[in-house]
Formats: C-alpha cells, sequence, structure tokens
C-alpha cells in the first residue's frame, strides 16, 4: 500500500502532461499516481497511455468536478492525499516536504498540510507569489478557529486551490463514509470546492504551513476560476457570505470583528456588481447590518 496517493482529476488536455510529468519527478517515490479522466474526447487517455507504468488510469463514470474530486478520494490507497489539477504543476519536493510537515506536527493534530505558491500564467510564466500567512521561517502552525475567523474576515481563500495542499484520507470522511469536504445538492455545489474543505477540517483541528513554494497554480482563459467561462460562479462569490454567517453563529467573529467583516464583503460584492447585478441586493442587507454593527460597537 502506497504511503501517498497523488490524485489527478483530468479534463483539460492543454496542460495535462506537464501536471502529469510533475508528479512522476516526485522526490518522494512511495507513491501511486491515480488519474480519472472527465474529459470529453481521448486526449488525456492518450497521454496517459505513453505513462501507463507508472500511473493507474480510469475514466469517471459520472463527469464533474466535483463528482471526480471525490471518486479519487475514493479510489486512494494512500494514508495521505495529494490531489494535483490538471493544469497545475508540482515542485519536485512538494510530496516530501508536505508529508514531512504533516508528520512533524501530528501532535498538534493538524489535519492538512500547505505551502506558499506560485501562480504563472498559459507559456509558464510567473506571475506572482502568493503567501497570506507570510510563512518564511521553519513551519508554521494555524490553528482552526483562526483560519475560521480571518476567511471571515477577509473572505479570501487564504490557502489556495488543491493542488496546494495535502491531507490524510481518513479525514476526508465522516463516520458514516460520507465524503465530507463538500457537500453537491441536485448535482451542484453552491460554493467553492477548495475553500469548503479547508473549513471542514478546520473546524477538526490546525493547518501546518511550510515556508517554500512547493505548487504552480496556472491562471488562464479557460480556467473554472474564470467568471466568464464558469456559469456558476456567482456561488463562489456568496459563499463568503455563508462563511460570515457560520463564524458569526459560533462564536469566532466577535462584535468589534463585525464591521470589518461586513465592510470587506460589501467590498468584494461591489467589485464584482458590474458583473453580477444581482449582487445589489445583498450590498444593501449587509450596509444596514454594518451600520447595525457599527451602533453596537461604538
Amino acid at each position: 500500500m502506497p504511503r501517498v496517493s497523488i490524485c489527478i482529476p483530468a479534463y483539460k488536455p492543454d496542460f495535462f502532461e506537464l501536471a502529469l510529468k510533475s508528479a512522476i519527478a516526485q522526490s518522494y517515490t512511495d507513491v501511486e499516481i491515480i488519474v480519472s479522466d472527465d474529459c470529453p474526447t481521448d486526449a488525456i487517455e492518450a497521454i496517459c497511455s505513453r505513462y501507463s507504468s507508472l500511473i493507474t488510469y480510469s475514466r469517471n463514470p459520472h463527469p464533474g468536478e466535483y463528482t471526480n474530486i471525490m471518486r479519487l478520494a475514493g479510489l486512494a490507497e494512500g494514508e495521505y492525499i495529494k490531489f494535483l489539477f490538471d493544469d497545475d504543476v508540482l515542485s519536485p519536493f512538494c510530496v516530501q516536504f508536505l508529508l514531512e510537515a504533516l508528520e512533524a506536527t501530528r501532535g498538534r493534530g493538524t489535519k492538512l498540510a500547505f505551502s506558499p505558491r506560485h501562480v504563472i500564467d498559459e507559456r509558464n510564466n510567473f506571475i506572482n507569489l502568493i503567501n497570506h500567512f507570510q510563512v518564511a521561517q521553519g513551519l508554521k502552525i494555524i490553528e482552526g478557529r483562526d483560519f475560521i475567523r480571518l476567511t471571515a474576515m477577509h473572505h479570501l481563500n487564504l490557502i489556495g486551490e488543491y493542488s496546494t495542499v495535502m491531507m490524510r484520507k481518513a479525514d476526508c470522511f465522516d463516520e458514516n463514509g460520507e465524503f465530507r469536504l463538500f457537500r453537491p445538492e441536485n448535482g451542484v455545489f453552491r460554493g467553492l470546492l477548495d475553500l469548503s474543505g479547508w473549513m471542514e477540517l478546520a473546524k477538526e483541528g490546525a493547518f501546518v504551513a511550510h515556508p517554500h513554494p512547493l505548487s504552480y497554480f496556472r491562471q488562464h482563459s479557460n480556467s473554472k476560476s474564470n467568471h466568464t467561462t464558469n456559469p456558476i460562479f456567482i456561488y463562489a462569490i456568496i459563499f463568503y457570505e455563508d462563511i460570515l454567517n457560520y463564524a458569526h453563529a459560533n462564536g469566532f467573529l466577535g462584535p468589534q470583528d463585525l464591521p470589518v467583516s461586513y465592510r470587506n464583503l460589501i467590498n468584494v460584492y461591489q467589485y464584482w456588481r458590474a458583473a453580477f447585478p444581482e449582487l445589489d441586493a445583498r450590498i444593501a442587507r449587509l450596509s444596514a447590518l454594518l451600520d447595525d454593527a457599527g451602533r453596537w460597537s461604538a
């Protein structure tokens, strides 16, 4: 049984081979590489056929981004899961360093390891480095409740995408064996797949950040994070309001935090309102709540 399962939900062939090669090139070798293919053509399958001795390949019988993630979690045989999306790239030391970070902090109850990440474009050019937690010297522990509070305050995905993290397979499922990182309803998940998972894990324990950037997140015109090509992108925006409400109801936000949280979310909605005019009603409602919160905190 492998220690780590590198799970690749594959849909777009454009950058897939580079992603796959980065999984194969890991310094840590006690791994299995699993590709679950959602591509409407045979392009992914054709690429995988060239690496058949190194990977396990199959087609997803129920195509869809969230179904592919859930399917891979079920197929994984490793103690740890390292997801890799088909347009991203891993550093050769990604699996090794994230595994070492989780093992070194097991006594602290860590549920997830991540690192700063590079952002690259369609031509592999460097765009910027994202390091929200300013990890610089050694491992950094972020308590789960602190992560929830900071997310509810700033309305950002402070950790990043699936390609950035490692987790234990056991933590992906609840006591009934059901996948727990996100819960689709009627075939749609109304939120952010990655941030939903980080929120669920934060309820159970701490996170550990490694200081070295260990993945490359690709921004390109055909990305799911592009609101012009993703018909349900609006759900990713308003998901932050769900997080705010959860954090407030469960005591993660104090009275002094609410005005800042409301104001920051209003700013997010105003940024997107030209693309999504339906946000106007939410802006008006949050503005009224901001006025009330300001009076209480005064």
